[in-house]
């Protein structure tokens, strides 16, 4: 009943709404504010401002603008507006983002290597990125939607030109500041459902044309939408104190719900916040500095063996220096503070520093030639040696893990045909601390402009991940007893990474088409090829059983590669049209994958004999999957959204937009455990999430809105053991001064 009720409250709005005139009155109003896609410029498709329409790879912008209209309540949901991306619900405002569909790969993993480590996240292009295991923290990113301009989304290998880890794309946060001289102020509240409290603040001044100053401040907090936890040894949802793992970990340990989960409603708290300085002391001469931090408390899936969701609490600040000096271009980013992703679990606690730095200068000299030589040096800094003991080897590196890199690159850009035929190439070198090996990212792109309303492009590329701290510091001892069935004898597992791994990596081929036609329809087609390959993940070298010793089992594990590829291939088609007062934008990515020599066993020939390898290690390990090539089943095979606006006047607005992905199947390392085909397991059915918001102008600077998210209150989970989703109501206002 309250389904059916919401959709006839969204139709009446948007019926109500409907104008009496005829297309051609609609059309004299074409001077209200719709963002044309295809107009909007973009900087990270080519390091230069552009228009997406030109740009010479996969790109996606979304405009605060429209962020606004469609009501998102996290920059996060809002990449549910960009062509490709695929981003699911873990808890509420807490999401998993991937670029096409590079996830749970390799599948029977730990929940730990879940997480997208091939997306390079950026805040006006400082990196942001998770040296941990890669991607990104989400929560704790200082910045929240009162303080975007604009999300530039670059699909494919973009190493060459921004460095490692941006395997499968970039997404480039681009701050908003004062345009206008004098006072500068924006305020954003807003209330929803599960008390979900999401507040904005922006204060500055623009002084004149060379000085501008501003600060801005976010707080958000969401509670869960269930209260119980799953719990694997019964495959139930059942409360906090009622999970085995919890029950068995009381025995010795009654202090470790309170210690792990000190909040169990609560799926978000954090605050942060920004300042901002620029300064342009003559054209072509830029300045910025940015200073802030945040904390932040979730909870989001991790995996620590309790429960799939953990606690994770973070405190960080950052400071970031960009200068531009005519040709010139230099950026300085520091970041550290303080991570424990799993809250009450010893060996997910450190202290963390990373600094970035790059130069680079474009140089004109020669006709319809630009070439851009830049070198860029950067630094990870992870340290857990306050947390733990370090003599009997309790923290994950059990001291300081530090990733080095050291790059110098290339890009060379030459326009041919009266500018018609547009040539890109760009190279990188990469000298890492660990592995010892350089390594050499490159991107090819071509445009060719058939007239002003189309334009065909080509690129490729194969870009590399930075070497992950998890993968090449690992050193730990896990040691222990079996409480319940034998408490005397003991295990003890060592842990250890691999100075020598080979660095994921991914090569990609893509052709696409644009189109404009008479300011009224846009399109977007592209067709992609990818292979990545070089997975990690935990491998059994070694162990050694004896029931009647005290220590019954110990066992050599490391950090090594497999030998399973991802191949990838598909198409994206994006369409936009215009009329009056409508935008309407519909996109869809339809893809196919498959796993090629994929082994689920994760043991080496010379590993003990377990159930896991059937009791034969020598013929069932990392490699008895040689030759083989089988459906991919855990990314969706199609995926995509819809924007649907329509602004009645310049007071009210109303906006449904959807997202929507086809079918998928997770796994995880429990499902070779317990074999059973439920345990491990998550099988997400096709799912469309509805969402609709209605805003008035009261006052020119004052705006009222409602938005209403997950219509349908389809409460499938949408990631692995996470939160039923469910249907959320805000409302709130904004004022802009």
């Amino acid at each position: 009943m309250k389904r059916r009720l919401l959709i006839f409250i969204c139709a009446l709005l948007i019926s109500h709404c409907l104008p009496a005139q005829d297309m051609d009155s609609l059309s004299q109003l074409l001077d209200l504010p719709i963002d044309k896609l295809m107009e909007i410029k973009i900087y990270s498709a080519s390091k230069k401002e552009e228009s997406v329409f030109d740009a010479p790879l996969s790109s996606s912008v979304v405009t605060k603008d429209q962020i606004k209209k469609a009501g998102c309540t996290s920059i996060v949901e809002a990449l549910r507006l960009v062509p490709g991306m695929i981003v699911q619900e873990q808890t509420n405002g807490n999401y998993d983002v991937h670029v096409r569909g590079v996830s749970n790969v390799p599948p029977n993993a730990l929940l730990v290597f879940f997480a997208n480590s091939t997306t390079l996240v950026m805040i006006d292009n400082r990196p942001v990125y998770n040296y941990l295991h890669g991607g990104t923290f989400w929560e704790t990113l200082p910045v929240d939607i009162n303080d975007v301009e604009r999300i530039e989304v670059v699909i494919g290998p973009c190493a060459a030109m921004y460095g490692p880890n941006a395997v499968s794309g970039v997404i480039n946060i681009i701050t908003a500041r004062p345009e206008h001289k004098g006072l500068y102020a924006v305020v954003n509240d807003q209330y929803g459902s599960y008390n979900s409290i999401i507040s904005n603040a922006s204060l500055g001044y623009k002084f004149n044309d060379k000085v501008s100053a501003w600060a801005s401040a976010n707080f958000q907090n969401r509670n869960r939408t269930q209260s119980n936890y799953y719990d694997v040894v019964t495959n139930r949802y059942v409360p906090i104190d009622s999970v085995t793992a919890i029950r068995n970990a009381m025995l010795t340990n009654p202090d470790i719900v309170s210690q792990s989960y000190p909040d169990p409603h609560l799926a978000m708290r954090k605050y942060a916040v920004n300042g901002f300085v620029t300064y342009d002391p003559k054209k072509k001469v830029h300045f910025e500095l940015a200073v802030g931090g945040q904390h932040s408390q979730v909870q989001k899936e991790f995996g620590t063996g309790l429960t799939p969701l953990t606690t994770s609490l973070s405190d960080t600040r950052y400071v970031s220096l960009r200068a531009d000096i005519y040709d010139l271009s230099l950026q300085v980013s520091d970041n550290g503070g303080t991570e424990a992703p799993a809250l009450g679990q010893k060996i997910w606690h450190w202290d963390l520093n990373t600094m970035d730095a790059a130069v680079e200068y474009n140089i004109h000299k020669v006709k319809n030639l630009s070439i851009r030589p830049g070198i860029s040096y950067r630094v990870a800094d992870y340290n857990d040696s306050r947390y733990v003991n370090t003599a009997i080897r309790e923290g994950l590196w059990n001291g300081d893990a530090r990733s080095t890199t050291t790059s110098a690159s290339l890009r060379l850009e030459y326009l041919m045909m009266n500018s018609k035929l547009r040539l890109i190439a760009s190279g990188r070198l990469d000298k890492f601390n660990y592995p010892d090996k350089l390594y050499v990212p490159y991107q090819l792109a071509a445009t060719y402009r058939i007239n002003e309303r189309n334009l065909l492009r080509v690129s490729g590329g194969t870009a590399y991940r930075a070497p992950l701290l998890i993968d090449v510091f690992t050193n730990l001892d896990l040691t222990g007893s079996f409480p319940i069935t034998s408490p005397s004898q003991q295990y003890v597992f060592q842990l250890r990474g691999n100075k020598n791994i080979r660095l994921l990596s991914s090569s990609m081929i893509s052709v696409g088409y644009r189109h404009k036609m008479d300011g009224k329809i846009e399109l977007d087609m592209e067709a992609f090829y990818s292979m990545t390959k070089d997975f990690s993940d935990l491998i059994t070298e070694s162990g050694k059983i004896d029931s009647a010793a005290p220590i019954s089992f110990s066992g050599l594990i490391d950090i090594n590669n497999l030998t399973v590829r991802l191949q990838r291939f598909g198409g994206t088609v994006s369409f936009s049209y215009y009329s009056g007062k409508w935008q309407f934008r519909p996109f869809v990515t339809i893809q196919q994958s498959y796993l090629l020599d994929y082994s689920q066993y994760t043991n080496s020939p010379q590993s003990f004999p377990s159930s896991s390898n059937n009791n034969n290690p020598a013929v069932y390990n990392i490699n008895s999957g040689m030759g083989s090539r089988i459906g991919n089943k855990r990314a969706p095979a199609y995926f995509g959204g819809a924007y649907i606006n329509y602004q009645h006047n310049d007071k009210l607005n109303v906006n449904v937009n959807a997202y929507f992905y086809g079918a998928q199947t997770q796994l995880e390392s429990k499902n070779l455990s317990y074999k059973d085909g439920q345990r491990g397991v998550e099988n997400m059915d096709p799912k469309l999430v509805l969402n609709a918001g209605i805003s008035y102008n009261i006052l020119k600077k004052l705006n009222l809105f409602a938005n209403f998210r997950n219509c349908l209150d389809d409460r499938s989970v949408e990631f692995y053991k996470g939160d039923a989703t469910a249907l959320m109501v805000f409302g709130g206002f904004h004022f802009e001064l």
